[in-house]
């Protein structure tokens, strides 16, 4: 099982929902390696866990760095503050590492040019892999591969 404790996101305007008057938001954020042809990769020290995500979305600028190849357009779209983005969709490798645990699995990723501050794992392409554990009270992100994960747990 990997364990990830939430990461603090400083704000300097906290909505009333953050209690005692925080200027924290914390969330559920884990270090992702993507690699896409003849080992070609990029570190992501925050990806984020989203269970509200139907796919895994990573940023469109990986495509031409370590070298994925796309399907043709498949009409799917992102909707992002107020725009509509394309999405294309690419195999790649994910690979999250905790302590001395590593999984690595092959997934479809969708690409997006949308300026999200994070990459997103969503159900497909990551989530559906893994029984995950969201504490709350104590902030901390349980991933454990079920049997559905095609990777390496090592």
């Amino acid at each position: 099982m990997l364990q990830f404790p939430y990461q603090p996101v400083p704000t300097t305007h906290a909505p009333p929902s953050i209690r005692f008057g925080g200027l924290v938001h914390w969330r559920p954020f884990v270090p992702l390696t993507v690699f896409g042809a003849h080992g070609r990769s990029r570190h992501f020290q925050r990806a984020l866990l989203d269970p509200g995500a139907d796919d895994t979305v990573l940023p469109m600028a990986l495509v031409p760095r370590i070298g994925i190849s796309l399907q043709p357009d498949s009409g799917h779209r992102l909707h992002w503050r107020g725009q509509l983005y394309a999405l294309r969709f690419g195999d790649v490798d994910l690979e999250l590492t905790e302590g001395g645990s590593l999984c690595r699995w092959t997934a479809m990723a969708a690409f997006s040019d949308a300026s999200i501050a994070y990459c997103i794992l969503g159900q497909r392409g990551c989530l559906e892999f893994f029984d995950a554990t969201f504490r709350g009270a104590g902030r901390l992100a349980e991933l454990a591969p079920n049997a559905n994960f095609p990777g390496t747990i090592v």
